[in-house]
């Protein structure tokens, strides 16, 4: 077994955690070389819990020594006047990621920045030296000794926006250039002497090179989870993206580039540094718990509730359009940032809805619900239409959404929250199904799902034609492309939620608070609500580990099928 196989298994056996896992997990797997950071780990935990100190002792420790050499990458250096005045020349009165301004705008602050601070370099202690050798190889500490101490400054240089400066320093973004993010190179150690002894070759040399000196391209990335807000580039816009790309050049053979190598180091600890703020964050504890004021109470939201019984229903659906724009003023969209938003938070508790693909199901769902369940869902204030659309209008639940807080859970807290989605999925089958069909919406309709083809579809009375209804976008039954995988026809039909993504899922203090979105609500066969839940979890080993718990295995043979027909149609039907 390789070392850094041992390191990690060592790593994943102890009481940890799972951001002390992460982070662990990281300084192996992020190294320069991966079984040398795993030889010293391995090294250092051997010889201290042979005097006796539990491992997890030995990894808490070195996970401090850790934290120690990470904060002095967040140290802010003053940069001497000459050298400022050099970078601001070569990266022009914005920061170097603004190469454009807008029609009629002008360039705001920016402040020059050092990649890697010096003050790194002279205050690294013998335990420092030590971990950073492992972390990027004795010959990667050399190479950054001779960049940042005797090297060109100006390779260590660039300006920044206050606000991407301030996210780069912390390590809630990654800046690398794109050769090195596509192949993970840096500088040669015979680039660095030849910086160090000979810079006038250095720079013909470089000037030479596309892509290196002249011209670089570069990619900004911002960490998950806990993605940095309010970033904003010099000529005032907004960092939208998540990966971004930007370009520097130079005419002036004498004004070097930033270099990748000293990038590279940076984004080394970009990660590290962004789990110990969550880390941070988690030892705040969760935030004061909010109870949920619903309509029957003696508060302003029951007589909210109570005066409006008072008024017809078409003037309370007006009443309701009208808090709207007050609602997003004040607390924003929870809608998609990429669209229109069809629901928002309004005064007085309340949420509305505007239903567009199932506007009588929805609601009907929640009837459902609350009339055969116990489950946490919000409860029914008002249906109804205006303008030719249809409004629910429905209780505020207390709660985060899952995806945005899963990080911050603990593993008793992820399995107890797994537990409890599993009581409610087990509730909502013995919703009883009497719409005269075996799959089909609330109502006996058309089933409303985004995953099946025009997003609608049915309803049927047999899994032989749902099957076949799956791979109709397609013009083939589901036997011609499976490969000899064979579709069940005899699932059971269960009333399902149908769309458990992470924005669905309300947790609040650790538990399940509540299930949102009833709209592709229905029955469906008893394998749909783990598969769905399995293409919202993609990429987020969390949420994966979650609803393996919630789930278990029963329906492994159906995941395999949706995987092949998701590969077929990879961004949707």
């Amino acid at each position: 077994m390789a070392i850094s196989s041992t390191a990690l298994e060592m790593i994943s056996s102890a009481s940890l955690s799972p951001t002390e896992h992460l982070l662990l997990n990281h300084f192996v797997e992020r190294a320069v070389d991966p079984d040398l950071a795993a030889q010293y780990l391995v090294s250092r935990v051997s010889r201290e819990t042979g005097a006796g100190v539990k491992v997890e002792a030995c990894l808490r420790s070195f996970k401090q020594d850790l934290r120690n050499l990470a904060s002095k990458v967040t140290t802010f250096d003053p940069i001497p006047e000459h050298l400022d005045t050099l970078v601001r020349r070569r990266d022009g009165p914005s920061c170097c990621m603004t190469t454009k301004l807008k029609e009629g705008g002008s360039f705001g602050a920016v402040e020059s920045a050092y990649i890697i601070p010096p003050s790194m370099i002279k205050n690294l202690t013998d335990e420092d030296s030590s971990i950073l050798e492992a972390f990027l190889s004795p010959q990667g500490v050399r190479q950054l000794k001779l960049l940042v101490e005797s090297g060109d400054p100006l390779r260590n240089l660039w300006c920044l926006s206050p606000s991407i400066h301030k996210a780069f320093r912390q390590g809630h973004v990654e800046i690398r250039t794109k050769a090195s993010r596509m192949a993970g190179l840096g500088y040669s150690p015979e680039e660095c002497s030849l910086e160090k002894h000979k810079d006038q070759v250095y720079r013909q040399i470089h000037c030479r090179r596309v892509g290196v000196a002249l011209t670089a391209k570069y990619i900004l990335e911002q960490l998950y989870p806990e993605k940095a807000s309010g970033l904003f580039y010099a000529d005032g816009t907004k960092v939208g993206r998540t990966v971004g790309m930007f370009k520097m050049s130079t005419e002036d053979p004498t004004l070097s580039l930033p270099s990748s190598f000293l990038i590279e180091v940076h984004y080394r600890f970009a990660n590290a540094l962004h789990l110990f703020s969550i880390e941070e964050k988690i030892a705040l504890g969760w935030p004061k718990q909010r109870k949920a004021k619903n309509p029957g109470f003696p508060n302003l939201s029951g007589m909210f509730y109570y005066l409006s019984r008072l008024i017809p229903l078409s003037l309370r659906m007006r009443l309701y359009l009208f808090l709207w724009p007050i609602g997003n003023r004040i607390w924003g969209s929870p809608g998609p940032t990429w669209g229109p938003s069809w629901i928002q938070r309004l005064p007085f508790n309340l949420m509305i809805k505007e239903c567009i693909r199932a506007p009588q199901s929805e609601p009907n769902a929640l009837r459902l619900v609350k009339r055969y369940t116990t489950i946490p869902a919000p409860r029914i204030v008002d249906v109804g239409e205006h303008k030719g659309k249809t409004y629910l209008v429905m209780t505020l639940l207390p709660g985060q959404p899952l995806s945005e807080v899963a990080h911050l859970m603990s593993y008793a807290e992820r399995d107890q929250f797994a537990d409890d989605l599993a009581d409610c999925v087990a509730q909502m089958r013995t919703i009883p199904n009497q719409t005269g069909y075996r799959f089909a919406n609330t109502l006996g309709g058309p089933v409303v799902d985004h995953r099946i083809p025009d997003g609608q579809g049915g309803p049927f009375n047999s899994e032989a034609d749902f099957n076949n209804h799956l791979t109709s976008h397609l013009g083939c039954t589901p036997d011609e492309i499976l490969d000899g995988l064979s579709m069940r026809q005899d699932h059971r039909s269960f009333f399902t939620h149908a769309d458990f993504f992470g924005l669905n899922l309300l947790v609040d203090r650790g538990r399940l608070s509540g299930i949102v979105d009833w709209e592709c609500a229905g029955y469906m066969p008893e394998y749909w609500e783990y598969i769905k839940a399995k293409r919202a979890a993609h990429c987020s080993p969390v949420l994966e580990a979650i609803f393996a718990r919630t789930f278990g295995s029963e329906y492994t043979k159906e995941w395999e099928i949706e995987r092949k027909l998701w590969r077929l149609t990879p961004f949707g039907v």
